[in-house]
């Protein structure tokens, strides 16, 4: 899950980026995911490198002036090949400098470091506990996006598919930062005693917030599910609505049995039951996408100076 706030390109590389190249939450930026792969180790020898192409051709230029100096018999071959070196060494390290250019990697930090703890990977990020609670979430989102009422633009009061990316990544953030803490706290125990009075003082507070956390986490997400069930609901009365409307089609063909039987009866008829009752339904399923929509609106987007005064 990805901070919506995180720009395109970025949250584009991070969907496409294996699990190796990511960041935990919890880790440092220059763990996992980060540029770690020597490159920068690379980019600090390039100066030696270039001391001894240095010298190459220094020993190059000296032996030329040599073999002028000091003409014999061999002096114009060895300036021949003295020359064929050097221009070797030139070429090489054109083309040295030109593959570096083209292919080495940037200093930059990629969006895996530079977005750190604006993404989280449930595989990495979350314990089982906050793993269950991220696929209730997880599956409530997806029922709320396959509703028709949602796909049929009928539950309007609210950009939908605008809020939900907000209200996900709040509960990712939440429960990322839940394992986060608690993960530390159980390296921090390892080994000793929690029921001891000095670390009792300080762990049993540290709890409670842990608790009031979760708690606003569940509240949250049963938000959310709350939504998801409104969502359905109003699908149903919607299914059970055009039910009902082609069953009512068929009700000329059942007045017109009824004629041929000789018998008034006006039950099927557009002032009888069964009228009232197709009203009813219409009733009820337009009912259920106003419920639909009056839950909806706590999943509005939040304003930027909101999200600040959160954070």
């Amino acid at each position: 899950m990805i901070d919506p706030e995180v720009p395109g390109a970025a949250r584009r590389t991070l969907e496409q980026a294996p699990l190796s190249a990511l960041v935990g939450f919890s880790d440092p930026p220059t763990g996992r995911g980060g540029r770690d792969d020597g490159s920068d180790a690379r980019l600090a020898a390039l100066p030696g490198k270039g001391l001894v192409g240095g010298g190459v051709l220094a020993v190059v230029a000296v032996t030329c002036a040599t073999s002028l100096v000091n003409l014999g018999p061999f002096a114009a071959d060895l300036v021949f090949l003295t020359a064929l070196v050097g221009l070797t060494c030139i070429v090489l390290g054109v083309l040295s400098l030109l593959q570096r250019a083209a292919g080495a990697p940037s200093t930059r930090p990629g969006p895996a470091v530079a977005y750190h703890r604006r993404y989280v990977v449930p595989e990495l990020d979350l314990d089982s506990g906050e793993m269950a609670r991220w696929r209730r979430a997880s599956q409530a989102a997806r029922s709320v996006l396959a509703s028709e009422a949602v796909r049929l633009g009928l539950i309007d009061a609210v950009e939908v598919t605008a809020a939900l990316p907000y209200h996900l990544w709040e509960v990712a953030e939440r429960l990322a930062l839940l394992t986060a803490q608690q993960r530390r706290q159980s390296s921090i125990l390892d080994g000793l005693d929690a029921s001891d009075p000095g670390i009792a003082v300080v762990l049993e507070p540290q709890r409670r917030v842990h608790d009031l956390a979760v708690a606003d986490v569940e509240r949250r997400i049963g938000r959310l599910e709350e939504f998801a069930a409104l969502a359905v609901r109003a699908d149903a009365a919607r299914r059970r609505q055009r039910a009902v409307e082609e069953l009512a089609k068929l009700n000329p063909g059942y007045e017109e049995l009824l004629t041929r039987l000789g018998e008034a009866d006006d039950a099927l008829t557009v002032t009888g039951r069964s009228a009232d009752e197709l009203r009813a339904v219409v009733a009820e399923a337009d009912d259920a996408v106003r419920r639909a929509n009056e839950a909806g609106r706590a999943l509005a987007v939040p304003s930027p100076g909101a999200r600040e005064a959160e954070s």
